[in-house]
């Protein structure tokens, strides 16, 4: 059986530089994705150790704390101490989605945070959804 990961916040893919401090030692790094709990790094090649506490810096915002929760092929998790406000990830150029109201039909299941692939084929302007669903004519919102 597969295994079903469920995400506490949205996560965005990015390549921002960091600097980060541990007892003893420093290095810059490069953070892969980010959210507001959260951040995947690209690890220095003598690696990290698991379960330790971190400093990150990432320009223009304040010293973030957090813990390395895993290690795997040269990339570590990090979980922050005290989550980012949206406004950081704004200030980063990052907007979360907006919530849905109350009676929308849930797009994903509760927790986990899927996107629906959308391809627009040029030569005819069709749209092919992620569930198989292909519609044609104008573009119109498939949630």
């Amino acid at each position: 059986m597969g295994h079903v990961e469920h995400r506490e916040a949205y996560r965005f893919p990015t390549d921002l530089e960091a600097d980060c401090r541990m007892v003893g030692e420093s290095w810059p790094a490069r953070l892969r994705n980010i959210s507001t709990t959260g951040c995947m790094m690209a690890t220095p090649e003598n690696g990290l150790p698991s379960g330790w506490m971190m400093r990150v810096r990432i320009p223009s915002l304040p010293v973030i704390d957090a813990e390395i929760v895993w290690r795997h092929r040269g990339y570590a998790g990090l979980r922050f101490l005290m989550p980012l406000q949206p406004t950081a990830l704004n200030h980063l150029g990052f907007h979360l989605p907006e919530p849905r109201r109350p009676g929308e039909a849930a797009a994903t299941h509760t927790g986990a945070l899927h996107a629906r692939l959308v391809k627009r084929t040029p030569a005819d302007g069709a749209i092919a959804a992620g569930t198989g669903l292909e519609v044609r004519g104008a573009p119109q919102h498939l949630g």
